[in-house]
């Protein structure tokens, strides 16, 4: 809510007198791409007005690029970590996400002083008759993960999980249950929301941290799923954040030993030092670690640290319909990894499995038991035939 601050000198005059307490969060968009145009910029301040207002803080514009949010006894807790949370949403969109800066009136009076200053001589800002079809487009993006943040903060995630199961393939010809992987089915979660999230990729990225997050909290509240090994995927990014820690603080040695946390390797945001970071973070909880959304493609690991990794899961999916010269093949570096390690996604393909078992797979990921078969057809990594 707005109350009766008016501005930023009106804001400094009680700062300086002595008179703020609380806490005082400042937002500034300055180095937000596009943030250049009030339109566009406007529009990203709405937004953040409309879920500040259920912390009920009280809201002061402080010029053109900023606001301050005023709580008085209140906790900015909550609303604290969700502006973290909407800014790690909007970085890859805006390459440079909005900053928050969180001072703890009185102790920090000095230091808020020197931010109001900084803000005064506040520049010109002309309207534009119009945003361009750039920044239309980034907009109506922001606004659809807007929605998208909204529903999933209310929703049961429970409707929208599935299991898929990893079965292992046994001395006897037939399969048994490794352990399964719990998922969100995004089909499920599109029909609900009602936006194509699988065709827009920007989106899904943004919205994955999200997802990540809506798992962690689904694995909270039915902790009875660790009595069995389960995996769940989650970004490098979300295993090194605090509520990855909370979620392992809560569980016994059993229940993290049984949680094996698949790291997709096809991140945009995946660096060498974060993927090591998060290897060290699982290791220290004493999960297990895959590697995920691999391809037989793939020629070399890359900085992939493959002593930390207990399985690398390969995605199989139209690879039997694979045309021209190449053949598929499982690459040396996995093969030394080891076949018995090797997860192949094959959701219910049966050509896709028949092409996994001939290039010696003994793991499968698939809805349904695959039928019993005879030993694996080779370990060269070359089809049989």
């Amino acid at each position: 809510m707005r109350g009766g601050l008016t501005g930023t000198a009106d804001l400094l005059r009680q700062v300086q007198s002595g008179q703020a307490g609380g806490v005082a969060v400042a937002l500034d968009l300055w180095e937000v791409p596009h943030a250049e145009n009030p339109l566009f910029r406007r529009a990203v301040m709405e937004l953040v007005d409309r879920f500040a207002g259920r912390f009920t803080p009280e809201i002061v514009d402080t010029g053109p690029y900023s606001q301050v949010f005023l709580f008085h006894g209140t906790s900015p807790d909550p609303f604290i970590e969700k502006l973290h949370a909407v800014a790690s949403d909007f970085a890859g969109q805006h390459l440079t996400a909005p900053r928050f800066t969180v001072f703890h009136l009185p102790a920090d009076t000095a230091r808020f002083v020197a931010h109001l200053r900084r803000l005064l001589p506040a520049a010109d800002d002309p309207r534009p008759s119009a945003l361009t079809p750039a920044e239309a487009q980034r907009l109506a993006a922001i606004h659809r993960l807007g929605a998208y943040e909204q529903v999933l903060s209310r929703a049961d995630i429970a409707a929208v999980v599935r299991e898929s199961p990893v079965w292992r393939h046994d001395d006897d010809g037939g399969w048994s249950l490794l352990f399964s992987e719990v998922t969100v089915a995004l089909d499920s979660l599109e029909r609900a929301i009602g936006v194509p999230l699988r065709h827009d990729p920007w989106l899904l990225q943004q919205i994955s941290p999200i997802l990540d997050r809506r798992i962690i909290r689904h694995f909270q509240t039915e902790p009875t799923r660790l009595q069995s090994p389960h995996s769940i995927n989650l970004l490098a990014g979300t295993v090194v954040e605090p509520v990855f820690q909370e979620f392992m603080r809560g569980l016994s040695f059993d229940q993290r030993v049984n949680l094996i946390v698949e790291l997709p390797v096809t991140d945009p945001d995946l660096s060498r030092e974060r993927l090591e970071e998060a290897v060290d973070v699982l290791r220290l909880w004493d999960c297990r670690v895959a590697f995920d959304h691999l391809s037989l493609r793939n020629t070399d690991p890359g900085f992939l640290p493959l002593a930390a990794a207990d399985y690398l899961k390969v995605d199989m999916r139209g690879l039997d319909q694979a045309a021209g010269a190449w053949e598929p093949r499982i690459p040396d570096w996995m093969l030394r990894f080891g076949l018995g390690r090797l997860i192949a996604l094959c959701p219910d393909s049966s050509c896709e499995t028949e092409l996994s078992r001939s290039l010696g797979f003994q793991l499968l990921e698939r809805r349904t038991r695959p039928p019993a078969d005879g030993p694996p057809a080779g370990s060269s990594g070359r089809p049989a035939g």
